[in-house]
């Protein structure tokens, strides 16, 4: 016997939009180039911090006080 949780009201209104839009034609399309477009970005995240400006931080150990 599985353990299963009620959904809350707002899971059930989110998986009720869900199967309406999927259910129109092109959608599930769409949502494969959506996800294959978030795939190609996830790679590029490590060429953008190795490009991304530092910043510089300088530090020192005297007072500019005058």
């Amino acid at each position: 016997m599985t353990d299963h949780k009620p959904k809350s009201p707002r899971a059930q209104e989110h998986a009720e939009m869900l199967r309406e839009a999927l259910s129109r034609p092109g959608i599930r399309e769409v949502m494969e180039v959506y996800e294959n477009w978030q795939k190609a970005d996830r790679a590029m995240e490590p060429y953008r911090l190795a490009v991304k400006q530092r910043e510089t931080i300088v530090t020192t150990d005297q007072a500019n006080v005058g």
